[in-house]
């Protein structure tokens, strides 16, 4: 039986809060988790696809499960694993900049995570942003949809760092926050994410409106499984009032 909780019912929040009520950071995982990027992603793919000459066809879910390993291998999915090594490196290049023209044209906050965020921030949590998207991309996303200062901090992918699982760039964070992992929480809607949060060691959220099932996160470890952004406020016994 899995040890996650389903904080999806109001029982399951109060389950929840007495594992998570000494949390003082929340780390977010980008795409899937506070932003759907999900079209502009396989866009600049296909625009790659059709410029080099190759006839895959994708689907918005094949997508959903080429992300969140990093830029680099969605490429290397998107061509089906057919490129050698000089030429992915060269279209992983040419993704980073179609990707960086495109990236707003379809992406959108989900529902209410601006509300969430805002009261997180009145409440106390330092907040930051842990992504296997690429840097630039990540930081010009998060400004100019979030805007300036509300998160402390905004980590996406560089070459030269391990990525996702791997817990380098999260124990940076919380290093730079002054947060031992044990106060830390991470929100994130793939295995991918748990596994991070299990080995920088702290608690894990799953997000079940990203890009995996439900049943993925739970199969992966998490700690609580959430429906919707509200359900974080919820969990941390933080009262808004929704207009």
């Amino acid at each position: 039986m899995s040890k996650t909780i389903d904080a999806r019912s109001d029982s399951g929040a109060d389950a929840a809060n007495l594992i998570l009520s000494n949390a003082k950071c929340v780390i977010f995982d980008l795409d899937g988790t506070l932003v759907n990027t999900i079209d502009d992603l396989a866009l600049a793919c296909e625009i790659l696809i059709k410029k080099h000459g190759f006839g895959f066809s994708w689907s918005i879910e094949d997508y959903k499960n080429f992300v969140g390993n990093g830029a680099l291998l969605l490429v290397k999915r998107a061509f089906a694993d057919s490129l050698g090594e000089r030429e992915l490196q060269e279209i992983y290049a040419e993704f980073k900049t179609v990707y960086n023209r495109i990236k707003l044209d379809h992406a959108h906050i989900y529902k209410n995570m601006d509300i969430v965020l805002n009261a997180l921030r009145q409440n106390g949590f330092k907040l930051a942003v842990c992504t296997n998207k690429p840097d630039a991309a990540a930081a010009g996303m998060v400004k100019s949809l979030f805007g300036a200062g509300v998160f402390d901090i905004v980590r996406g992918a560089v070459d030269s760092k391990p990525k996702k699982p791997d817990p380098t760039v999260a124990g940076e964070i919380l290093s730079d926050l002054s947060i031992p992992p044990e106060k830390a929480v991470w929100i994130g809607d793939s295995d991918v994410d748990v596994r991070t949060a299990q080995n920088v060691g702290c608690k894990s959220i799953g997000a079940s409106w990203g890009f995996r099932p439900a049943e993925s996160l739970v199969n992966a470890g998490a700690d609580v499984l959430i429906g919707e952004p509200l359900d974080i406020l919820k969990i941390f016994k933080i009262d808004i009032d929704i207009i």
